[in-house]
C-alpha cells in the first residue's frame, strides 16, 4: 500500500513557480553578474526570458518529470542524500530516479552552459543559462523537495500551485528584487543538494500556513473557492517565503553563470 501511494504521489503534475517566477529568475540574475560574464547577454535578456520555461513544455517525455525534483523523504531525508546516481541506486534501487534527480540535471546543464561560453555564441548561452535556470529554480521550491508535493496527504490538494503560481501571481515588486553579487565558487556543482535541504525545511510552514488560512474558505458541493480572505492571509504568512526563495534562486542562477564562463576561460565577447 505504502508503494502505490508512493507511486501516486511522484505522478502528480508539478508545475514549479509558472512561467512568471522562472521568467522572474532569469531576468533577476543578470543584475548580479559583473560586466565579464554579463557581456554576453548584452541584447539577449529577452532570449534569455523567452526560454525559462521550456522544460515545462516537455513534460510529454516519461523522462522529463523527474528532472524537475527529488523527494527527500524517499532517500531518508535530509543528511543522507545521495550525492551520486550510483549512490542512489544502491540506496533506493533501480527506480530511484521515480524519486526525483533534478541535481544531476543542474549539473549536466551547468556543463551545457560551459560548453556555450565556448561556442562564442551569445544566444547559445543565453538559452542554456535559461534552461539551467529552470531547473535550478525548482530546486528552491519547498513542494518540489517532498514526496506530499501537493497537499494529498493532508487534504490540502492544490497547495502546490496556490504557493507557486497563485500566491506569486499576486505578489508586486518581484522583478526588481535586490540579488547579492555573483559569487566565484570552486564547489558549485556540489551545491543543489544545500539548495534542496533548505528549501525542504519550509514545507511544514507552509502546509500550516496554507491550512491556516484555508480556514476561511467555505466547502461547497463544488469543493472550495478561496477569496480574498484566503490570500491576503497567505500572502502575510508566507509573501516573504516566496520573494526569500526567488532570491536564493537568481543569486544561484547568477553564481553559475559566473563559474560556468570562469571554468570556460573567461571568454570575452
Amino acid at each position: 500500500m505504502k508503494a502505490i501511494l508512493l507511486l501516486l504521489l511522484a505522478a502528480l503534475p508539478l508545475w514549479a513557480w509558472g512561467d512568471q517566477g522562472h521568467r522572474a529568475v532569469s531576468t533577476l540574475s543578470l543584475t548580479a553578474l559583473p560586466p565579464g560574464p554579463r557581456a554576453w547577454f548584452a541584447g539577449q535578456e529577452a532570449l534569455m526570458a523567452s526560454h525559462a520555461s521550456d522544460p515545462d513544455h516537455w513534460k510529454s517525455d516519461p523522462k522529463e518529470r523527474p528532472r524537475h525534483y527529488m523527494n527527500l523523504e524517499a532517500f531518508g531525508g535530509p543528511g543522507h542524500l545521495p550525492r551520486t546516481q550510483e549512490a542512489a541506486r544502491e540506496q533506493v534501487g533501480g527506480g530511484f530516479t521515480r524519486n526525483g534527480v533534478v541535481p544531476w540535471v543542474i549539473q549536466d546543464r551547468w556543463r551545457d552552459l560551459v560548453a556555450a561560453f565556448q561556442t562564442g555564441d551569445p544566444a547559445k548561452v543565453a538559452e542554456a543559462a535559461a534552461i539551467l535556470g529552470h531547473y535550478l529554480g525548482d530546486a528552491h521550491v519547498p513542494l518540489h523537495t517532498s514526496l506530499d508535493h501537493d497537499g494529498k496527504t493532508t487534504d490540502q490538494r492544490g497547495v502546490h500551485s496556490r504557493w507557486e503560481s497563485g500566491l506569486l501571481g499576486r505578489m508586486q515588486g518581484l522583478d526588481t528584487l535586490p540579488i547579492p553579487p555573483a559569487k566565484v565558487d570552486p564547489e558549485f556543482l556540489q551545491r543543489p543538494w544545500t539548495w534542496l535541504e533548505q528549501a525542504h525545511s519550509l514545507v511544514p510552514q507552509l502546509l500550516a500556513d496554507d491550512l491556516a488560512a484555508d480556514r476561511t474558505t467555505p466547502r461547497t458541493t463544488r469543493g472550495k473557492a478561496r477569496g480574498p480572505a484566503y490570500w491576503a492571509l497567505f500572502k502575510e504568512s508566507q509573501g516573504s517565503v516566496v520573494r526569500q526563495q526567488l532570491t536564493l534562486a537568481a543569486q544561484h542562477l547568477a553564481d553559475a553563470i559566473l563559474n560556468a564562463w570562469i571554468a570556460a576561460g573567461r571568454p570575452t565577447r
